[in-house]
């Protein structure tokens, strides 16, 4: 079982992929593709509010654990240049490259078009990745797009057989009432096992659950490891009160204020004491005020592009996470490249 993020600019192929790969279900501003087939589970996300809004982008990255970066036969654009940036910024390991419309470029276009994303891939986590050239329409690549995908979920699955024995998290990423079974939340296990019966506590509403009944794929199961896909039944919570984010969770940090461990981007004008961005952790989203930046154990005023610094802010309302999680700090004002910095809380 494996999540996957498929990413890119408006007109990159993305939607097209993204059917061809699973059955349409969920849609909001991301919609979700499911595909299953013997022991083999995939969860498709396509962030189709990309790139009107960032939040789709990185709702769909913080669901996923593969990523497909779909460029067109125009090349990089702007935004497939920004989904790059966004996950380099979360250190995300696990992705390809797919040249789509493939059918509309010779060999030599298409040589010539890897050779250009590899150059600006350079440094980035995404440097190794494969690219794979795939015709929605002729299918021309697919299945070794496909076994690409099935190599990676093999990696995934013996670095989540390790995360099985850590303390339970599952990220919330829709919340809804079922008559006659009560509140019911999709998400995604991403460490620890949960069980049936399970006492755990959702944050950040700090609100007491006791887990009735768990669902993969429709059915049900006793319990659910690290990179399950899961629909949980839960006592003690209304479905109105949980939102997109929240994590189930035994023990998560939840806070206004936080010291984050930051590498601005090179790409971005910098930060400076004082703004107000945006942040995402998880798929949890919020304003943010910048009240102190470090560098090298001194305060400062700003931190410029491809500066590594601690930076303090203050939140607009509380979030939960853990040490090692993951943030992305974003300016909306900005017309292209939004993603200003990548940091981790570390206790």
């Amino acid at each position: 079982m494996v999540s996957i993020a498929v990413i890119g600019g408006e007109g990159s192929g993305r939607s097209s992929l993204a059917s061809r790969l699973g059955k349409k279900g969920n849609t909001s501003d991301i919609i979700m593709y499911d595909f299953a087939k013997g022991d083999q589970i995939l969860t498709i996300i396509d962030p189709s509010g990309y790139p009107t809004s960032p939040k789709p982008l990185t709702t769909a990255l913080g669901m996923s654990e593969i990523v497909l970066l779909c460029i067109p036969p125009a090349g990089m654009d702007a935004a497939a240049g920004e989904c790059v940036i966004a996950v380099d910024q979360l250190g995300l390991k696990y992705g390809i490259v797919v040249q789509t419309m493939s059918d509309r470029s010779n060999p030599y276009e298409l040589e010539e078009n890897a050779n250009n994303i590899r150059s600006f891939l350079q440094g980035m986590t995404a440097r190794d990745w494969d690219i794979i050239p795939v015709s929605t329409t002729t299918f021309e690549g697919m299945e070794q797009l496909k076994e690409a995908i099935n190599e990676l979920d093999r990696e995934i699955t013996v670095h989540n057989l390790k995360m099985a024995d850590k303390s339970p998290r599952v990220v919330v990423d829709h919340s809804f009432n079922v008559k006659g079974i009560g509140s019911v939340i999709l998400g995604r296990v991403i460490q620890g096992t949960v069980h049936k019966h399970d006492k755990l506590t959702i944050y950040p509403i700090n609100q007491v659950i006791e887990i009735r009944n768990i669902q993969m794929q429709d059915v049900d199961k006793e319990s659910a490891g690290p990179g399950s896909r899961v629909g949980l039944s839960l006592k003690g919570v209304q479905a109105k009160d949980v939102d997109r984010g929240n994590i189930i969770s035994s023990d998560e940090t939840t806070a206004k204020d936080i010291e984050l461990e930051c590498i601005v981007s090179k790409f971005s004008s910098g930060l400076a004491v004082g703004s107000t961005l945006h942040m995402y952790v998880n798929l949890q989203s919020t304003p943010v005020k910048i009240t102190g930046i470090t560098i090298d154990g001194q305060d400062v005023g700003e931190a410029r592009a491809g500066n590594t610094c601690k930076v303090s802010l203050s939140i607009g309302e509380e979030v939960s996470f853990c040490s090692g999680d993951m943030f992305l700090l974003t300016d909306l004002n900005q017309p292209k490249q939004r993603f200003i910095a990548g940091c981790k809380y570390n206790i």
